[in-house]
């Protein structure tokens, strides 16, 4: 099932429930009752700690996260924490409106330099999150600005991996461009959807590090293909950047693609513990998008606060490969010890996440409820987020993480594991 239609079908499964119940349903409230008896609603733990931190007060209770993107520690750094402050002293605690008009501060510029040196490429674009990134993207590029340019209206396609975020397909269906889903890495599948397209222009979509299913997107690969078919590459790196290379620039640049990628996405929320995102690319790209990306035109700035976290977050994180080591090693102890313990553990190595497979919806989530009664902080993925059957907890691990939060870790997996005749 392709990520289009993931969630037409999630609610086409709600639907005869909510049909069933109609006559009770008068507003919203009794609705969200409904959800709620059915178990379709997330839950919602609050925090009165870091979030980011290792160890979480969450409703009174110690409880250990294994959720957290913070894969390097950086979001409490002293010294990240100290360069917040200064900007915090000179810029307040925010932009006062958007760069075209009174945010085009000089951390701004500083901070699209220095990401732009991390990923390898010329020149990058800031945005206050991610998703405005991947909403602001397609339709810059792909739609018309004036009259019939650069592009008539509806005349592009965008090949977009199944599995791509969320975000990503938000960001497709804004655009006018004929949005084409391919099998997840399945090179031979968006080989023959281009050949098939006579849409002009195309662009290819994919992420270089897929965290639920623990892998690499086969960026090489794209690239070739996209030069076949003349087409735009973006690959969004939201979690490779930090995690991925020698200097954390990502897999992109760590696979020597930065001269074949057209745009990267990145996020400042994960490795680099902060908060927003950016596109990367060519300076003659980037120019474009300020003038044409609505989400950048039309909304505050990044805050100053926020900038000057950042940029000593990304010298850091150059300058401390030890973290990144620290990081994978935790990783590859837990996928070790999950496995010998039993457990089906989906991707490679290479990805310092571990992702448990489960299988049945039910069970995925009941396995985290007791994991939170065990004090770990680790929520199920379950469709629509990824394929039915195939639910899963994705274990997020930090450089922050300690042995002895390792074995607490393994230790409620394997008992709850066993609890669930999951393994024997």
């Amino acid at each position: 099932m392709n990520i289009f239609t993931k969630f037409q079908s999630y609610f086409s499964l709600i639907k005869p429930a909510i049909f069933r119940e109609k006559q009770k349903l008068q507003n919203t409230s009794e609705l969200l009752t409904l959800l709620r008896q059915k178990e379709w609603l997330p839950e919602f733990h609050t925090i009165t700690t870091a979030g980011t931190d290792p160890e979480v007060i969450i409703e009174g209770k110690r409880i250990l996260m294994f959720a957290s993107n913070n894969y390097l520690g950086l979001s409490t750094r002293p010294e990240v924490i100290e360069a917040a402050h200064k900007a915090l002293r000179i810029h307040g605690i925010g932009p006062g409106g958007s760069r075209f008009l009174c945010g085009n501060i000089d951390l701004l510029s500083e901070l699209e330099q220095e990401t732009a040196k991390l990923v390898g490429m010329e020149d990058a674009i800031t945005f206050p999150a991610g998703y405005m990134a991947n909403t602001a993207i397609f339709k810059a590029l792909l739609d018309p600005l004036i009259g019939s340019s650069p592009y008539r209206k509806g005349s592009a396609a965008i090949f977009s991996d199944e599995y791509n975020h969320g975000t990503i397909v938000e960001g497709c269906r804004i655009s006018y461009a004929k949005k084409i889903s391919f099998c997840h890495n399945n090179m031979a599948d968006l080989r023959e959807k281009l050949s098939m397209s006579s849409a002009n222009p195309k662009m290819i979509v994919t992420e270089g590090v897929f965290t639920p299913e623990g892998e690499f997107g086969y960026i090489k690969e794209v690239v070739a293909i996209a030069k076949e078919h003349q087409a735009i590459l973006m690959i969004d790196d939201a979690h490779g950047i930090g995690v991925i290379g020698k200097r954390g620039e990502g897999t992109v640049a760590h696979f020597e693609l930065c001269k074949d990628v057209d745009i990267i996405m990145g996020s400042y929320d994960k490795a680099l513990g902060g908060m927003g995102g950016f596109l990367a690319g060519k300076k003659e790209i980037i120019e474009y998008l300020r003038v044409v990306a609505r989400p950048y035109i039309f909304s505050s700035a990044l805050s100053g606060v926020l900038a000057g976290g950042l940029i000593e977050a990304i010298r850091i994180c150059q300058k401390e490969p030890e973290l990144r080591d620290r990081l994978f090693q935790n990783a590859l102890y837990v996928r070790q010890e999950l496995t010998k313990a039993g457990f089906s553990i989906l991707g490679t190595p290479d990805i310092p996440v571990v992702c448990l497979l489960i299988g049945d919806e039910t069970s995925a989530v009941r396995f985290s409820r007791a994991l939170f009664n065990r004090a770990i902080y680790c929520p199920s993925f379950r469709w629509p987020a990824v394929p039915r059957g195939k639910s899963r907890l994705r274990i997020t691990l930090m450089a922050t993480h300690t042995k002895e939060h390792l074995e607490q870790l393994l230790r409620a997996i394997i008992a709850v594991g066993k609890e669930e005749k999951i393994i024997d």
